[in-house]
């Protein structure tokens, strides 16, 4: 049997938007270190990252820093940015705490409600945020997890999509500029420092 190109093409396509999909907290989270949204969050944070269009090219890079404060029923994240070709934004979050790994969140730029899951070192954030396109404004999906590694570092990766299709992807490592770097210290005696 003669199977097309265009049709083995498509094939793998949906294979792997499948598999893209069916990513969930179980299969992409460790249990340690232990990831607390409201604890890594509190106070100051940093952060550096890029931007990817969907042929993987760096289109940008940028800066970010956040301050965070616990309230009575959550969380509120202050985010600035500032990237490379000069641009700031800034977006505040007010995260609801609704149960044990779960929570929503808010922010002027977000459609709706963002869902945030938690479970191990793993933070899951899925939203709609509207990005200003050339003196207009568009709806982008937002897939967006973060996991904790070490010595208060996060690694965070977002993929973008518009009606489904892969637009882009940012990726970030989130610092506590105060942490103790106790896996690091340990690694850096092999070199006799």
């Amino acid at each position: 049997m003669f199977i097309r190109p265009a049709a083995l093409i498509a094939a793998v396509s949906t294979l792997a938007l499948s598999a893209c999909v069916s990513l969930d907290m179980a299969d992409n989270s460790q249990a340690t270190p232990k990831f607390v949204l409201e604890d890594y969050f509190a106070g100051k944070t940093l952060a550096y990252g890029t931007f990817e269009d969907r042929s993987s090219k760096v289109m940008r890079t940028f800066t970010v820093v956040t301050y965070g404060t616990k309230t009575n029923s959550g969380f509120t994240l202050d985010e600035q940015f500032l990237w490379s070709d000069g641009e700031r934004q800034r977006r505040t979050w007010t995260f609801t705490k609704l149960s044990e790994g779960l929570y929503e969140g808010r922010a002027g730029d977000v459609e709706g409600v963002a869902k945030i899951t938690n479970r191990g070192n793993a933070i899951r954030i899925q939203y709609d945020l509207n990005v200003p396109y050339k003196g207009k404004s568009i709806k982008l999906r937002f897939d967006d997890w973060s996991h904790l590694v070490a010595d208060g570092v996060a690694i965070n990766r977002a993929d973008v999509s518009k009606f489904g299709i892969h637009v882009g992807r940012a990726t970030l490592s989130f610092i506590k500029p105060d942490a103790d770097r106790p896996v690091a210290d340990e690694l850096g005696k092999s070199f006799g420092q």
